[in-house]
């Protein structure tokens, strides 16, 4: 590397780079270490710039991709200068907590559904429902349900299935409407890889296969779903779209090069190498085609935007703007993760608190034990869960569901 900003463009891109871990509580050690690595590639790249024999310390990553995160530090040491990492604070950040400033976002529900299968939460799907996975071994989704807050019951809305002759068949991020669910799972044969789109009615019946893509076409990022059409972006870029009922999967208009946040919006910019350091220069409603171009100030890097909120950094300070450039301010919570953007267009999230930008409040969360997780989700999950006691395998889950919180609360 020829200067600092290289090899923190390198290990942000490493980050960028990482496998969706998607991991649940229960998966211990092995969980734990590759969380640590993964925790601690996201900190490194949020050091931007480290000049002479100066120390420079990130605190804390944003998480809207999925999985689980540890508490990690690690400290490198070089004898003309120091890089802290710290990924996550131990000390959580101060705010009104969670369970009084929104008292109808946080619960409680079972960790495990009826089988004995472990929860991975997904989304809500509104203020009262959850959508879940229920995973029948580490990582391999057998069913996916949905908890209902008001009855305190889950329910089955259908069976996460494996096409006969595929290898290494994975369920990746999902996506729902509040009608279906979709989802897109990789697998390969004979070496070629493959990618499944799938749906299912969240009233619940049997998983249907709509499009099976191939070579070049699997490299799936992101997955949504438009009335009885999914649709998705490649990680190359471009969105495409296919009926529930199949056919020949087709480019949504005025879509070339864009990536989906969460549909109907989509950006410029991906997350794989080297897109890190790149702004989004735009917004696209995918619905009308309107373009929303977004204001970039100097220095800016790391640009990721919704319809109206921004998180960015200069430097290695993370700040938030209006996409028209207004609002702006340093934000003390930074961000990362592998979906960088702000929850509904509206929420910042780290270990221990929740930052709601239209309010300018901070919820702070009081994680019983050392780890806690985000949604599964293809966009930016609501959803925030832990143990409710300490070690791997709690009983019961603590889950914050941001879809819960009132507009003007």
């Amino acid at each position: 590397m020829r200067t600092e900003d290289e090899l923190s463009g390198a290990l942000r891109d490493a980050a960028y780079q990482a496998p969706e871990l998607d991991l649940l509580a229960g998966v211990g050690a092995r969980r734990r270490r590759r969380t640590k690595r993964r925790a601690q590639l996201f900190a490194a790249a949020a050091v931007v710039a480290v000049v002479g024999t100066s120390t420079v310390v990130a605190q804390g990553t944003f998480s809207s991709g999925g999985g689980e995160e540890a508490a990690a530090t690690s400290t490198t040491t070089k004898p003309t200068k120091t890089i802290t990492v710290t990924p996550r604070p131990q000390t959580q950040p101060k705010g009104t907590p969670a369970g009084k400033l929104w008292p109808q976002a946080l619960f409680q529900m079972p960790a495990k559904n009826a089988d004995g299968w472990r929860y991975r939460p997904i989304t809500g799907i509104n203020a009262t429902e959850v959508l879940l996975n229920a995973e029948s071994s580490f990582e391999k989704a057998g069913k996916i349900e949905v908890y209902d807050t008001k009855t305190g019951k889950s329910r089955v809305v259908t069976e996460v299935t494996a096409t006969p002759g595929l290898k290494r068949s994975f369920q990746k991020a999902a996506s729902t409407d509040g009608k279906n669910v979709v989802w897109y799972s990789t697998a390969s044969k004979n070496g070629t890889p493959i990618a499944e789109l799938w749906w299912a009615p969240l009233s619940g019946g049997k998983a249907k296969r709509a499009a099976t893509l191939t070579g070049g076409d699997a490299a799936v990022d992101a997955v949504g779903v438009d009335g009885e059409t999914i649709v998705w972006s490649m990680r190359m870029g471009g969105v495409f779209q296919v009926p529930f009922t199949g056919g020949t999967p087709s480019r949504v208009p005025k879509a070339e090069g864009l990536h989906l946040i969460g549909w109907p919006w989509a950006g410029d910019v991906g997350e794989g190498v080297n897109e890190g350091e790149r702004n989004q220069s735009k917004i696209v409603n995918l619905a009308d085609a309107t373009v929303t171009k977004i204001a970039i100030k100097g220095g800016t890097k790391g640009l990721r935007c919704g319809p109206v909120w921004c998180v960015g950094r200069r430097g290695n300070v993370p700040f938030v703007q209006r996409i028209d450039g207004t609002g702006d301010k340093k934000q003390g919570f930074g961000f990362g993760g592998l979906r960088p953007y702000p929850i509904l267009d509206r929420f910042l999230q780290r270990f221990g608190g929740v930052y709601d930008l239209n309010t300018n409040k901070l919820a702070g969360v009081d994680v019983s034990g050392s780890w806690s997780g985000v949604g599964t989700s293809s966009e930016p999950s609501t959803i925030i869960y832990w143990g409710t006691t300490k070690g791997d395998k709690p009983d019961k889950y603590w889950v914050l569901n941001l879809a819960a919180v009132p507009p003007a609360q």
